[in-house]
C-alpha cells in the first residue's frame, strides 16, 4: 500500500506488460457464479460477512471468494491481517498471492471453494507450480496444492477451513506482474485539499483496511478506474499529474 500527499509524484509499483490472461489462462472457467452480497455485522471492530445458499455456485461481491455446494450452507469469514505471519512467510520462502481469509462453516460443507489471487498468470504455465494454499492452524500452518488456477481464483476440493489463501514461492515471485487496485481520496485539512492515491496488489481485505483508514480520517473517496495493466511486482516507477489537473465531477468535502 502506497500513497503520497502530493499527486505531482508518487512513486508506486512498476508498470509491466500488458495484461492478456482475458485470452490466455491456465483453466478456462466456464461455471456460471451467481454474484451475491453478504450479510455484514462488526465483532470487536472486525467486519464479519456471512452468507446462506442452497445448492449453487456463488461469489462474493465484496471478497472474491466462491464456492459451490451440493445443499444448504452457511458460511462466515472475515479478513486477517497479513502482518503477524509476514515472518513466517519470508522464513518458508513465500509470499502473499491473495487476502488472507479466515472461514467457518456454521451448516453443511462445500464441495469447492475458489479462493481469490492477484497474480497476473499471462502466459506463464510455470506460475502454477509455484501456488500453494496456506492454511493458518492452531499450532503452526500447512500447506496444500492447487487443484486448478484461473484468471483471479485458485480451487481446492473439498476444503478444511482455518485462516487460508493462496501463496506463491519466491523461486516465481521475484519477477511476476500483479492485478492491481487503484484507490483516490481527497482530505481537506486548514483550508487545504489533500489527496492520497494507494496502489496495490488487487486484496479485498487490503481495500476494506484503506476503506476504513480514510474514513476514520473523513475523507472522500474519487471513483478511479482499476489498471487496465498488470504491475511488476517490487519495483517502482514515477507517476506525474500536471498541478493545473482538475477533478470531474467536482466532489462536496464534508
Amino acid at each position: 500500500m502506497l500513497f503520497s500527499p502530493a499527486l505531482d509524484s508518487i512513486c508506486v509499483q512498476e508498470t509491466g506488460p500488458i495484461c492478456i490472461t482475458d485470452i490466455l489462462v491456465l483453466v478456462q472457467d466456464s461455471t456460471h457464479w451467481l454474484q451475491i452480497e453478504p450479510l455484514t455485522s462488526t465483532v470487536q471492530k472486525v467486519t464479519m460477512f456471512r452468507h446462506r445458499t442452497p445448492k449453487g455456485s456463488y461469489e462474493c461481491t465484496v471478497s472474491g471468494l466462491r464456492w459451490l455446494c451440493e445443499r444448504d450452507v452457511i458460511l462466515k469469514y472475515h479478513f486477517r491481517n497479513w502482518e503477524p505471519y509476514s515472518q513466517l512467510l519470508k522464513d518458508m520462502q513465500y509470499t502473499q498471492g491473495g487476502p488472507l481469509l479466515d472461514i467457518t462453516m456454521e451448516l453443511g460443507e462445500l464441495e469447492e471453494v475458489h479462493l481469490p489471487h492477484f497474480v497476473c498468470l499471462g502466459t506463464n504455465s510455470s506460475l502454477r507450480n509455484g501456488m500453494k494454499i496456506l492454511h493458518v492452524e492452531e499450532h503452526g500452518v500447512s500447506l496444500e496444492e492447487v487443484h486448478e488456477v484461473t484468471r483471479f481464483h485458485a480451487k481446492i476440493l473439498h476444503p478444511k477451513f482455518s485462516p487460508i489463501s493462496v501463496i506463491l514461492s519466491y523461486i516465481f515471485s521475484w519477477n511476476i506482474d500483479v492485478h492491481c487496485e487503484l484507490m483516490l481520496y481527497l482530505t481537506v485539512k486548514r483550508e487545504t485539499l489533500i489527496p492520497r492515491l494507494y496502489l496495490f496488489p488487487s486484496n479485498p481485505g487490503q481495500i476494506q483496511a484503506v476503506e476504513q483508514q480514510e474514513k476514520s480520517q473523513g475523507s472522500s473517496r474519487i471513483l478511479i478506474s482499476r489498471p487496465e495493466r498488470s504491475f511488476k511486482l517490487n519495483s517502482s516507477f514515477r507517476l506525474n499529474i500536471p498541478r493545473s489537473t482538475s477533478i470531474n465531477p467536482q466532489v462536496q468535502i464534508q
